[in-house]
């Protein structure tokens, strides 16, 4: 009640999880119109999704009627481009804007390295589209931007940055950036402006206030330099976007930036249970960047978390099933009742055969099927033109991925030899590239990547087939040299298809290729099944923030996988990765399960895991273990920037780290690698230990080069 009947000035509001902020913020807004007659259009909400804003607006209209209809509220973009709209003659922008999103950005940027003539393997398109957006989130212009330049590569962004913004401008065209910069650059650009709005907002709340980033934050700040009627809403314990921009010092700073601000807690929680509470109190209380706070619930007490350690990933995923019959044979639960989360996409492939098998109902939220993923899509394609020729649509799909300067008429010439002498696409490939037709592109990689692999065929195992000729085509290195967000976890799942493919030689000796695309087919067919209401529920943690469930299982808990291994020599990642998990838990309602496994395969190959570190960190009182070993001793073995692993004392899993100089890095197999004289390669294979360790290493020029790691000079780029 203190919340919503505050007074002027700045508040921080620090809301845990299912505390009911939401209420509290439309009460707020509720109060300020029914009982102090402030204008409904001078009150400026923010809200971080479209959907909290419709449904913050739905609740508003039965508490105040239609006046909620001239209330500012939406998401940060949203009210960016109102303003904007509203001064498009201030700013000399044209009335009805176009706003690009990510893919008509790309194209853009790509036009743009194409009039500065650069190449687009100095720079990837979507590494410098990153490294702007990035830009954007800090508040840093163009011309600023190019001020701070200091290397090679960011002078090159800098450049394609400024054009970039000049052709928006011609064009008439915002970004997703630039309708956040473009209020800032208004406002300080126009005094009279910036006193009208400053003046005319009497009253600010902005909802999830641990998500914005510095260019949010500054707008944020600027429009309430007025009244300085702030109320910040947020929990720094669920800031878990730093990686999209946000800035958790724009949360835990905000009694500096604001020193006679107050500061409310809620911390009764209407959601969980007191063992669930507990449970995530206890990790995430291990973090030095909070502001302390306590959940607790008059919620009964519930049922301990339990905590169960599979074999593997298959008995993982089994164990997951078996805990979901037994929930649902209680008719208190249903399919649409419990959801299984995990740490990155690639992992959702297990659980989906195994549920497609069991004929068990699932949707998948924040992502798509695993085989209907682009990069599967297209590692199939590569596959399919190997089991069948005259495939020519899979052909199409893949004979520009990675771009080899095969444009439309090159392509239309192509097809007419096919379609003239009565051969396949390939074929007519073979031939255009006799006439001398194809000099200007890069067709006679694929045509080689191809002929290797068949000629390899029922020579080597098929996963390594398919990861070699992912490799010699360039595929797998368009998205390791992209190196951003997305393009890693691209790198994921083709290892994660890789795994696949090698499940699927175990599990049926002496198949053939052909085999296995028939079971890919056959699982999409299935997968096609009628929409249904009651679905078990698949996500990634990050996907989970603002839902919640009867029965939440978390599963692949292990280091190196969560927390992630990019976050093993970064405190401020690991707190990040912490309170991811704590976001995770505190979705549960009534019962949580954690789960991790013994083994796992990762990257095409079977390592022994060690629990997280959070499960440890749970009180014991709330939480019963199954099926779990003794925990052996954690032994740092080696650290590389993205990657850590760990064995048991004495283990025979245990890698054999070599002693000094550049043998402590671990050269795993698909580690990226730069060598002086050979350039940027993958690693394929390894031999051998200590100083005797050897690797075989694709290079993109070289090709492939067998090297002793002592004497080699190699160096790790991830």
């Amino acid at each position: 009640m203190e919340a919503v009947t505050f007074g002027d000035g700045p508040l921080l509001i620090l809301a845990g999880a299912g505390s009911g902020k939401t209420r509290v913020l439309t009460a707020r807004i509720a109060y300020l119109v029914q009982k102090l007659g402030i204008a409904p259009e001078s009150i400026l909400a923010v809200t971080f999704t479209n959907k909290a804003a419709g449904e913050m607006r739905e609740r508003l209209a039965h508490l105040i009627g239609a006046s909620a209809k001239s209330l500012w509220l939406g998401t940060f973009h949203s009210l960016g481009l109102r303003l904007l709209s509203r001064e498009s003659r201030v700013l000399g922008l044209q009335n009805d804007l176009t706003i690009y999103n990510d893919d008509d950005q790309l194209s853009l940027i790509k036009q743009v390295m194409a009039d500065l003539k650069l190449n687009e393997k100095t720079v990837a398109p979507k590494a410098m589209l990153s490294r702007i957006n990035q830009a954007k989130n800090e508040n840093i212009g163009a011309v600023e931007y190019a001020k701070s330049v200091d290397d090679f590569i960011a002078e090159r962004v800098a450049k394609v940055y400024t054009l970039y913004q000049k052709k928006l401008r011609e064009m008439g065209c915002l970004d997703f950036g630039d309708l956040i910069c473009e209020p800032i650059n208004l406002l300080r650009q126009h005094p009279n402006v910036f006193d009208r709005y400053k003046n005319h907002f009497q009253y600010l709340l902005v909802d999830e206030y641990q998500d914005t980033n510095k260019a949010q934050y500054t707008l944020t700040g600027m429009l309430a330099s007025g009244s300085r009627n702030l109320l910040a809403v947020g929990d720094p314990d669920q800031s878990i976007y730093a990686w999209r921009g946000a800035d958790i010092a724009n949360i835990l700073d905000f009694e500096k930036d604001y020193p006679d601000a107050t500061v409310l807690r809620l911390e009764q929680n209407y959601r969980s249970t007191r063992h669930i509470l507990s449970a995530a109190n206890s990790v995430i209380e291990r973090n030095a960047k909070r502001l302390k706070k306590t959940l607790w619930t008059e919620n009964h007490e519930g049922a301990p978390l339990l905590h169960e350690e599979a074999r593997d990933e298959y008995d993982e995923a089994r164990a997951v099933v078996r805990k979901l019959r037994a929930r649902l044979s209680e008719k208190s639960f249903s399919y649409k009742d419990c959801a299984v989360f995990y740490r990155t996409n690639a992992q959702s492939r297990v659980f989906e055969e195994l549920l497609i098998r069991e004929g068990i109902p699932y949707t998948i939220v924040g992502g798509v099927r695993f085989y209907d993923r682009m990069e599967i899509k297209d590692a199939l394609a590569y596959l399919r033109i190997i089991s069948n020729p005259n495939d020519s649509i899979s052909l199409q799909r893949i004979v520009n991925k990675p771009p080899r300067g095969i444009g439309k008429a090159t392509m239309d010439r192509v097809i007419a030899i096919s379609n003239d002498l009565s051969i396949p696409l390939l074929e007519a490939f073979r031939e255009a590239q006799d006439r001398n037709l194809l000099a200007k592109t890069r067709v006679k990689d694929f045509i080689e990547a191809y002929d290797s692999f068949r000629v390899h065929m029922g020579k080597m195992a098929l996963h390594e087939l398919a990861l070699r000729l992912l490799e010699d085509a360039g595929y797998m290195m368009m998205w390791q040299e992209e190196n951003t967000e997305e393009a890693t976890e691209r790198v994921e799942n083709l290892f994660e298809f890789i795994s696949a493919i090698k499940d699927f030689e175990a599990a049926n000796p002496g198949a053939a290729l052909s085999d296995f695309l028939d079971s890919v087919a056959l699982i999409s067919d299935i997968d096609n099944y009628e929409e249904k209401s009651d679905r078990l529920t698949l996500m990634t943690l990050h996907s989970a923030k603002g839902l919640e469930f009867k029965a939440v299982f978390l599963v692949g808990m292990e280091e190196g996988l969560f927390p992630h291994s990019r976050s093993a020599d970064d405190p401020e990642q690991l707190e990040e990765e912490r309170r991811l998990c704590y976001v995770g838990m505190t979705r549960a309602r009534e019962e949580l399960y954690l789960f991790s496994a013994r083994a796992r395969n990762i990257y095409g190959e079977s390592r022994y895991q060690v629990r997280s570190r959070f499960i440890d960190e749970i009180d014991p009182e709330h939480i019963d273990v199954v099926n779990e070993e003794p925990k052996p001793v954690r032994k740092t073995v080696f650290t590389a920037p993205d990657e850590v692993y760990y064995s048991p004392e004495g283990s025979q899993h245990e890698a054999e780290a070599p002693a000094m100089g550049d043998q402590s890095q671990p050269w795993r197999v698909g580690m990226k690698v730069t060598h002086p004289s050979f350039g940027i390669g993958i690693i394929r294979e390894r031999s051998g230990s200590g100083p005797d360790l050897k690797v075989t290493v694709n290079f993109k020029e070289a090709g492939l080069k067998k090297l002793a790691i002592k004497y080699a000079g190699l160096t790790p780029l991830s």
